[in-house]
């Protein structure tokens, strides 16, 4: 079940912002999803999550977009290849 959050946007800066982000909404929920994975309240997973993404390639490539690149160590990319062959 999806939580809903009320913003509280000065009603000066409503408009401005409603003609220049053509989904308000949507923009919101993408910062929210930006500055979690920044932050490391979110993971690459959990961003895909919660944008609805479809692969976890998209929500790189949605992170990537805004400079955000994942952080991996070499343990997690270890696990994430597998083993290779010489």
């Amino acid at each position: 079940q999806a939580m809903a959050v009320e913003l509280p946007i000065p009603a000066s800066l409503s408009e401005t912002l409603r003609s220049q982000l053509t989904d308000l909404p949507r923009a919101a929920l993408e910062g929210l999803a930006l500055e979690g994975y920044r932050q490391g309240v979110l993971s690459l997973a959990q961003v895909r999550e919660l944008l609805g993404l479809p692969s976890r390639w998209a929500a790189q490539e949605f992170l990537a977009a805004f400079g955000c690149w994942p952080d991996y160590d070499a343990a997690e990319m270890d696990a994430e290849l597998g083993p290779l062959a010489p």
